[in-house]
């Protein structure tokens, strides 16, 4: 994805975009090991209690805002008094928080329990892939099945029949990620127009706290949708099944262009619960 054929508030300011990509939580169909993609089943109780255990570490990914607006990321800060400073002068932005979520029910409750007051922007893009007569079978119901025998021994990139191929997803999901690129630029566009930071006050906060300035993007969707982003995205680049992640996990990382002016995803990590 070059940033010439995109908006290019990435570059903006030296403000540091961290991207936030998160899998929803177990489904019922998830704990069967079945194909779950257009079925549109919620999340088992048992995995809302474990989102709820996973809150803090998403939200400790958001960046944080001071008294006087000034944008402090956490995750950017060099020194524990610089981080107990930001979180002594601010609070997690959630309730200001863009979530961009999948179509699908999974992902909006997990949007909803990870970040409880965040507005949720739907993406139908993001939505898992199409698995066409493998939806909601398991191993042992396509076992013997000739369809299934030959998209294992393709190494998963045939189409599902009746679905999507691995590069008709990823062309998808990526379209989604230009909405959301775009969606980006426009509340930034705005965000500007109407700011009126005093500049001293600018000066003071970067003086005490060494901090980065910097806003976060967050996804919730589905392992699907994170392994297609990845490897597009990510440098060093990791191909589509490195980046697998269960349920309620996800990756983190910073979002920025590279010398051949190309969107990507970079020091992404796996975060775990």
């Amino acid at each position: 994805m070059n940033v010439e054929e995109n908006e290019k508030f990435i570059e903006n300011n030296g403000i540091q975009v961290r991207i936030l990509l998160i899998r929803h939580g177990m489904t019922q169909g998830n704990k069967e090991h079945r194909y779950v993609g257009t079925t549109d089943e919620g999340l088992l109780p048992e995995s809302v209690e474990q989102l709820r255990e996973m809150r803090e570490v998403w939200q400790k990914q958001i960046s944080m805002k001071d008294g006087d607006g000034i944008l402090c990321d956490r995750s950017a800060l060099v020194s524990n008094s610089m981080v107990n400073l930001c979180e002594e002068n601010g609070k997690i932005e959630v309730d200001n928080l863009t979530v961009y979520v999948s179509p699908y029910l999974r992902a909006k409750q997990t949007a909803d329990i990870l970040f409880p007051g965040a507005k949720q922007v739907e993406i139908a893009e993001f939505a898992e892939c199409r698995f066409g007569t493998f939806e909601y079978k398991n191993y042992a119901e396509l076992n013997g099945n000739p369809d299934y025998q030959r998209f294992i021994d393709s190494g998963g990139t045939t189409a599902f029949p009746g679905g999507e191929s691995r590069t008709e997803f990823t062309e998808r999901v990526m379209r989604g990620f230009e909405k959301l690129l775009a969606d980006e630029e426009e509340k930034r566009r705005l965000t500007r127009d109407s700011e009126n930071l005093n500049e001293s006050k600018k000066r003071k906060m970067l003086t005490e706290t060494e901090s980065v300035r910097s806003y976060t993007i967050v996804v919730v969707a589905h392992g699907g949708t994170i392994m297609a982003l990845m490897d597009q995205l990510s440098e060093p680049h990791k191909d589509y099944f490195d980046w697998q992640v269960k349920p309620g996990e996800g990756v983190a990382g910073n979002l920025g262009v590279n010398e051949d002016r190309n969107v990507v995803i970079t020091n992404a990590i796996c975060m775990e619960g």
